[in-house]
């Protein structure tokens, strides 16, 4: 099974997991790693390089903000660790990827993400007025 890894300003990660688990039950095989206010960089590089150590290349790593410290230490990683970084980490884009991450290729996963975040963010009050 693939790992997912996750990266978030405050517990905002270890909240989604819960959340994911409310809707499709037991998640194995993903992390949080939470960028705790106050930490440095550097002490939040050892954190993920602690995780990113023991998976394989191309592990998908989920992160929240783009140009954040969780995006641009995972970045950094990445060139060590060759592991894949996406921007945008939500609750539906999780979901996908989760259940996903057996059958699809590293870059079918990636786009799967990107894809899902795209679909997930809707005016619904306009869907419903039909407009």
């Amino acid at each position: 099974m693939r790992k997912i890894l996750i990266g978030t300003h405050g517990k905002f990660g270890e909240e989604l997991l819960k959340s994911a688990e409310m809707i499709i039950g037991n998640v194995e095989d993903a992390s949080a790693i939470s960028l705790i206010p106050g930490m440095a960089m550097e002490d939040y590089m050892v954190l993920i390089e602690e995780q990113l150590a023991g998976l394989p290349e191309n592990t998908i790593c989920l992160v929240d903000l783009y140009g954040g410290t969780p995006s641009t230490t995972f970045t950094i990683l990445s060139q060590k660790y060759n592991n894949i970084v996406i921007t945008g980490l939500n609750l539906a884009m999780f979901i996908e990827v989760y259940s996903q991450r057996d059958t699809l290729s590293t870059e079918e996963l990636s786009q799967c993400a990107i894809d899902t975040l795209s679909m997930s963010a809707r005016n619904v009050t306009k869907e419903l007025k039909g407009n």
